[in-house]
């Protein structure tokens, strides 16, 4: 007799995924830019949620030469900044600086 599939319940095997743009934890190594940032900029599923990839990938940027670091905080940092080289959408647009306030007594 075969298995009623009403019966059937789900069971997890293995260790369950987490999706680092969704999800993002401190520690993540090479996630993706902009992960957990609120706003329209860290939408996981716009264009400036980026993840930069492994240090040798050549995807829509060139394989950048040079040492890889040992520390992986500064491997990250470098790999972010080589994306935001390449895809500029992924780097978050400047604050204007406010204009100084003209009746304010410290100014001049």
């Amino acid at each position: 007799m075969p298995t009623d599939p009403r019966t059937i319940t789900d069971q997890t095997i293995g260790t369950p995924l987490r999706d680092g743009a969704v999800d993002p934890r401190p520690g993540d190594f090479l996630g993706p830019s902009n992960a957990g940032v609120e706003g329209e900029l860290g939408n996981p599923h716009g264009p400036t949620v980026v993840n930069p990839g492994l240090h040798a990938l050549q995807d829509v940027r060139p394989v950048r030469p040079g040492v890889v670091s040992d520390d992986p905080a500064t491997q990250d940092a470098n790999e972010d900044a080589h994306l935001a080289e390449w895809q500029t959408q992924t780097v978050p647009p400047e604050e204007p600086e406010p204009e100084p306030d003209p009746e304010d007594p410290g100014e001049g």
